[in-house]
């Protein structure tokens, strides 16, 4: 078998050993991170054809991150505007691309919500979170519609043994986890709980012209139970089947006008499984469904339900050609549903996808090219590609090139919302275009990649002419272009990260906003990450840095860049005994990644932990 690629499907890969990231010391090889969202497939980092990066548990751990937000806050060709703190609406922006065009995906089923076409990454539980996988660039070949800057997979935790962690600080806020899990190589089993709650802070300045329209100046509380489920079984090396469940609830405050309250539910459920055969044969199965669920209310009074569903199968078939040469055949089907006090005129609709790929290495070059047909039951067939090449033309060096195309099916509210809706709108599609060059060897793991990604068909709220009318019209593209740079090292106990990304995300419709930056992408940014780091202590510092931006098409109101410094320390004892301590936003610094809305000062959180093992 390849020692490059190993056939299964993303939901088998994920059980895969995972090996610690890009661990770079002076003198010493590099130990390569397994993904399996790029392609599929699981295979080394360093072979992927494009831009990915990867978050592990240690790593989430490290950083002391209360939510997922703030969590991927700083990553390279990444952008989030959040309306004011824990828990409330957050906007993820891949590359300048709009938020419904990211993908997220969790333990392989595809979430969001079917109405607003987004998904609500401030509810997921980070404690619920193993490990988190980042692919920038196109990927509508292999997982159909919304793929158009990038997939983001998230893989639920599968702990081993007793853990538990208890933490408190500013705004009253309080987190409190535990994991249990077992192991006997056959079969496994892990359940894991946890409950987060903050007073919060006023998220949203006075205005009755824009961001809430209201003056409530009280603070938003927030609070979220979660809990998530892993079992499974293997039977050697033919076969294995394993079954996931993640589940959150809670209740978000904030200030609106129309409603000021949400009570949420956010599910997954799945299960996957695995057949070989042959020796050089792989079949993969999943089924699963994903819930986003809320009920609105104003002052206790209730306002709206809008429950949405998404039902999803897969099957995937993996032949290894050679040792290094792999060819994918697979189909999906997906069907979303809504259910709402709402009048919606449609609440249905489903899609069906067959893809095939080919990913095969020959002596220093690698190729990979995909092809998906989607037939959707409102907007019929639907062609997407990728094609990459890859050149490890010296030790440790590579240079690759890739094209990819994508399309966004509109999503409920933009077709059926009463008088706010086109139900003749048609898929936005997009084409990209990126060249990269990558360093794995030693002391230095580092990369280098431009893109540009044309958009056309772009969904927009634009005035109905002759009316006072504002409805969502295919009257708009975009031109996206940028550079992302990444490098990491190790010397001794010290550790270093880095990354800065340029980008130029244009408005190309016609008519007075013509070449305006899209809002709320800062055209540049980056983040730098210092840490020092011994069997009983660890300290570090996170500086994130972000460029100016606007935020309206129109380009009149700029929000003013930040740079922002965390502060991180942890003490470790005996028998898996640790305490860590953060400080974020160290400098006190006032900002807004969206106008109106208050972001946090400086804050303080204390964490104690027990985690057998480190």
């Amino acid at each position: 078998m390849s020692s490059r690629f190993k056939p299964g499907a993303a939901a088998v890969a994920a059980a895969a050993c995972f090996t610690s990231i890009a661990g770079f010391a002076a003198g010493t090889e590099t130990v390569d991170e397994v993904v399996v969202t790029a392609a599929r497939l699981a295979q080394p980092l360093s072979d992927v054809i494009g831009s990915a990066t990867v978050i592990t548990r240690a790593e989430i751990q490290r950083r002391q991150a209360q939510s997922v937000q703030d969590l991927l806050r700083g990553e390279a060709g990444i952008g989030v505007a959040n309306n004011g703190g824990l828990g409330k609406l957050s906007s993820m922006f891949i590359r300048g691309a709009e938020a419904d065009q990211v993908l997220v995906l969790v333990d392989g089923v595809r979430v969001g919500s079917t109405s607003a076409g987004t998904t609500r990454i401030e509810y997921l539980p980070v404690d619920q979170i193993e490990r988190i996988e980042i692919v920038r660039g196109p990927r509508s070949s292999l997982y159909g519609a919304d793929a158009i800057g990038g997939v983001i997979q998230i893989f639920t935790t599968k702990g081993q043994g007793p853990s538990f962690s208890v933490g408190g600080g500013s705004h009253d806020t309080y987190n409190a986890a535990a994991s249990f899990g077992l192991d006997n190589g056959n079969a496994w089993f892990s359940v894991s709980g946890n409950h987060i709650e903050s007073d919060g802070f006023n998220s949203c300045r006075a205005s009755f012209t824009g961001g809430c329209f209201t003056d409530e100046p009280d603070a938003d509380g927030y609070r979220n139970t979660s809990g998530s489920l892993r079992a499974g079984y293997r039977w050697g090396e033919k076969a294995d089947i394993e079954a996931n469940a993640l589940y959150a609830s809670g209740n978000s405050e904030y200030d609106g006008g129309y409603a000021n309250e949400t009570d949420f539910v956010e599910s997954v459920f799945s299960v996957k499984g695995r057949l070989a055969p042959t020796a050089n044969w792989n079949l993969a199965a999943q089924v699963g469904v994903s819930h986003d669920d809320a009920d609105d209310s104003k002052d206790g009074v209730f306002r709206s339900t809008i429950d949405t569903e998404r039902r999803n199968a897969s099957l995937q078939s993996d032949w290894l050609l050679s040792r290094e040469q792999v060819i994918t055949l697979g189909v999906d089907y997906l069907e979303d549903r809504l259910d709402s006090t709402t009048a919606y005129d449609q609440t249905s609709r489903d899609n069906t996808g067959v893809f095939g790929q080919y990913k095969g290495r020959f002596g220093a070059h690698e190729i990979l090219a995909s092809l998906r047909n989607d037939d959707n039951e409102q907007f019929g067939s639907h062609r997407t590609g990728n094609l990459g090449w890859k050149w490890f033309f010296a030790d440790g060096l590579a240079l690759s090139a890739a094209w990819g195309s994508a399309f966004l099916a509109p999503n409920f509210n933009d077709l059926y919302y009463p008088g706010f809706s086109d139900p003749n709108l048609r898929p936005e599609e997009s084409d990209s275009y990126e060249i990269g060059l990558s360093g794995t060897g030693t002391p230095i793991a580092w990369s280098l990649a431009a893109f540009q990604t044309q958009v056309d068909d772009l969904i927009v709220f634009a005035a109905v002419p002759g009316t006072f009318d504002f409805l969502p019209q295919n009257i708009s593209e975009a031109r996206i272009r940028g550079v992302e740079a990444e490098a990491r090292t190790h010397w001794n106990n010290w550790s270093f990260a880095a990354n800065y990304t340029y980008l130029d995300p244009r408005n190309r419709g016609a008519g007075t906003n013509y070449d305006n930056y899209l809002p709320r992408r800062a055209r540049q940014s980056g983040r730098l990450d210092v840490s020092y780091s011994t069997d009983a202590f660890s300290i570090g510092t996170i500086v994130n840095v972000q460029g100016p931006r606007y935020d309206d098409v129109a380009n009149n109101t700029e929000l003013g860049g930040y740079a922002l410094v965390d502060l991180i320390g942890e003490l470790r004892f005996a028998g898996g005994w640790s305490v860590q301590g953060k400080i974020a936003n160290a400098f006190d610094r006032d900002y807004e990644t969206a106008r109106f809305y208050y972001q946090d000062g400086r804050t303080y959180f204390v964490t104690l932990r027990y985690q057998p093992g480190l």
